[in-house]
């Protein structure tokens, strides 16, 4: 399955006076030609992100234009092949295949080298995260952005349906982390659990969450 067309609220055009409407909201793998949109939309869903933000406090570096910040990793997570989004890009979600295959992370033109301190956020992250990481095969929610312009209108909903569709097909559970209290309740009104939380030494609160097979 590459395109599945989901049911949701109508979604008022962004700029429209007159209250147009799509009435169907069609999801898709991404593909190159999204990058850029979905970068924006990145940058701009995590610009109080917790866990984004202790890791890069900087706006000129975070905010910069384009959603430069998030280029290297959605080019990786783009041509791994488990992008999904909307076709206008202000929706998408970043789904890790079980087992977590390595991803390329290399772009042209090469990213800035990160500092000393953002390396060492880096590692006392990374193994937190893995150790609360579940041990059996499951679909990794990395990443679920809406444009703050879009917010509140099915778009992540629609985006995580497809791939719940998917692992329930194949009797598998999803995995995410999130930072907020406010993304707790969310994701468990879409069937995730607090599995398990921890702190992140000179950083945020975390929760990682599951949904169980269904």
């Amino acid at each position: 399955m590459s395109v599945a067309e989901i049911g949701t609220s109508p979604i008022v055009e962004k700029g429209c006076h007159t209250l147009g409407y799509h009435r169907r909201m069609r999801v898709r793998r991404a593909t190159s030609d999204d990058r850029s949109m979905l970068c924006i939309t990145a940058m701009r869903a995590f610009a109080d992100d917790p866990v984004m933000r202790w890791l890069y406090p900087e706006d000129d570096v975070f905010l910069a234009p384009g959603g430069e910040v998030m280029r290297p990793a959605m080019s990786g997570w783009i041509g791994l092949g488990e992008v999904w989004c909307t076709d206008d890009g202000v929706g998408g979600a970043v789904w890790i295949p079980p087992g977590r295959p390595e991803i390329d992370f290399t772009v042209d033109p090469p990213a800035s080298e990160p500092p000393p301190e953002r390396l060492e956020r880096f590692a006392l992250l990374g193994p937190l995260m893995v150790e609360h990481t579940p041990a059996e095969p499951h679909w990794y929610l990395q990443l679920l952005a809406t444009h703050p312009d879009w917010q509140r209108r099915g778009i992540g909903a629609a985006l995580m349906a497809v791939m719940f569709e998917r692992a329930d097909e194949a009797g598998l559970p999803c995995y995410l982390e999130t930072e907020t209290v406010e993304n707790v309740a969310y994701y468990r009104h879409h069937g995730f659990d607090v599995r398990s939380e921890w702190d992140v030494p000179t950083g945020p609160h975390m929760w990682g969450m599951y949904r169980a097979l269904r």
